[in-house]
């Protein structure tokens, strides 16, 4: 298929997929729709196992392949995409996710306008309801938890207005590719959890902008998560923290920290989920020994302070962790409590 006109000829799609046929169909369909030209387009498939590779041979000619043998999450196929583009722009793509015609000429117009937006970030709303918001709004709680205030809310109570927004989920991500290069790209420890928060917030460590623009949308084919994403969520919290804070910060993290993890690590063994708790943290100290070179390029690309990118907020927790009607009471006493103690610190400690 030829590319339409308005499909920027600097922008190429980078589409990550891990036994997704039964999806990846649908993303290339729109991508082919909004006028992208296959040869514009590469799949990174990362070990499928479900004939993806002999799939895009008989249907996609002109699309690039790249495979990965084996399994260590979506930031790797998130790296080679953006290494192997060889355009200024790289729309970066799940391959469960379906994008809006007019999302990367939306997308591409505003980070054209404006050179210090790096990420440009459409709305993702369900798939099975599109008039409903999976992401929008995004940010980083202090704590080191996502913020995402308009989860499973009326789209149009969003309204049309663009947002600098702190954070933005990887299902669809137009990107500045050398910016992307520059602070380090995705961390490829990660596995998955964190690394799409980890990556966004370097890019706003920078100094530069993500912009949430409600113009451009895509469909994201949610689906629950399962309990083993514990063990990546609890460990690439922590290292996330002791590898992008400022050592102040930290410091100013002890309190609240005294808190939080007792009642994270007593939730989960309440709910059974107890010794991944403690595993987490075997996980994270062997982690530790590359923590230098991990704070010596947070320090590098830093432009903006703690105070300035860390957020208050609802904190996110799942429906079967804290479903019961007092642990939903105690959680909003909880986050008063979070939301006061930020403030004091960003009036004191941090405010120099």
């Amino acid at each position: 298929m030829s590319a339409r006109a308005d499909f920027p000829a600097d922008v190429e799609v980078a589409i990550v997929s891990h036994n997704n046929l039964e999806t990846l169909a649908a993303t290339l369909r729109s991508i082919a729709d909004a006028g992208c030209a296959n040869t514009a387009i590469i799949v990174v498939d990362v070990a499928s196992t479900d004939n993806t590779g002999a799939y895009l041979t008989a249907e996609w000619p002109g699309v690039r392949v790249i495979r990965l043998e084996k399994n260590d999450g979506p930031s790797p196929g998130r790296n080679a995409g953006i290494k192997a583009a060889r355009s200024r722009f790289v729309l970066l793509m799940d391959a469960d996710v379906v994008i809006a015609p007019e999302a990367t000429q939306r997308l591409h117009a505003a980070m054209m306008a404006d050179p210090n937006v790096k990420v440009g970030s459409p709305i993702v709303v369900h798939q099975s309801r599109p008039d409903t918001i999976q992401y929008a709004g995004g940010a980083l709680h202090f704590i080191c938890e996502a913020v995402n205030p308009w989860l499973d809310r009326p789209l149009a109570e969003r309204g049309a207005e663009p947002a600098d927004i702190g954070a933005a989920p990887t299902c669809a991500l137009l990107l500045d590719r050398e910016t992307a290069i520059d602070i380090g790209l995705f961390d490829e420890r990660y596995f998955i959890g964190k690394e799409d928060g980890d990556f966004t917030h370097r890019v706003k460590m920078a100094g530069y902008s993500i912009l949430e623009l409600p113009s451009a949308l895509v469909m994201h084919r949610s689906r629950p998560r399962g309990t083993w994403l514990f063990y990546y969520q609890i460990r690439n919290r922590w290292h996330f923290i002791l590898k992008n804070y400022e050592w102040r910060t930290i410091l100013c993290l002890i309190p609240p920290l005294l808190i939080h993890e007792p009642l994270q690590a007593a939730l989960l063994i309440l709910k059974g989920h107890g010794v991944v708790y403690f595993k987490a943290l075997a996980g994270l100290f062997a982690l530790l020994p590359s923590l230098p070179r991990d704070r010596a390029l947070a320090t590098r690309i830093r432009r903006r302070h703690d105070r300035d990118l860390l957020v208050t907020g609802q904190l996110i927790v799942r429906e079967d962790l804290a479903g019961h009607a007092v642990l939903r009471s105690g959680k909003a006493l909880y986050e008063r409590a979070l939301n006061g103690y930020w403030n004091l610190m960003k009036r004191t400690v941090l405010a120099w």
